[in-house]
């Protein structure tokens, strides 16, 4: 029960639209703090889900929050958003940095799980 509880909560940490926050706060407020607080999220919630022995749990994940990030694109976007992002579109912005996310949690899981195999834990 503990685990499918944690498995959720994962889940619904996933659904927050992080890169969609970041750019929000870039093309706002013209900081990339956000960007760090979005590393950061993304890299607790891939150990949790290593740690919840779900590592596939990191690709759902990834889906889900670029799935919202995209929603919350197309409803929040203001017209600075049209040249902030250039060359990009804000919509291939949040292709592009879910992409980069994905892979940096991709290489974190595979070496996560690795150690945790050696370990035996």
């Amino acid at each position: 029960m503990k685990k499918a509880l944690i498995r959720m909560l994962l889940v619904l940490l996933y659904c927050i639209p992080f890169v969609f926050l970041a750019m929000n706060e870039d093309a706002t407020a013209g900081t990339l703090w956000f960007y760090l607080v979005m590393i950061i999220s993304f890299g607790a919630l891939c150990f949790g889900s290593v740690r919840a022995k779900a590592p596939w749990m990191v690709a759902v994940g990834n889906i889900l929050s670029f799935v919202s990030s995209c929603i919350f694109v197309c409803f929040f976007q203001t017209k600075k958003w049209g040249w902030y992002f250039k060359p990009f579109t804000p919509y291939q912005f949040v292709i592009f940095e879910t992409m980069i996310a994905f892979v940096i949690q991709i290489i974190i899981t595979a070496c996560l799980v690795k150690k945790y195999r050696e370990d035996g834990k």
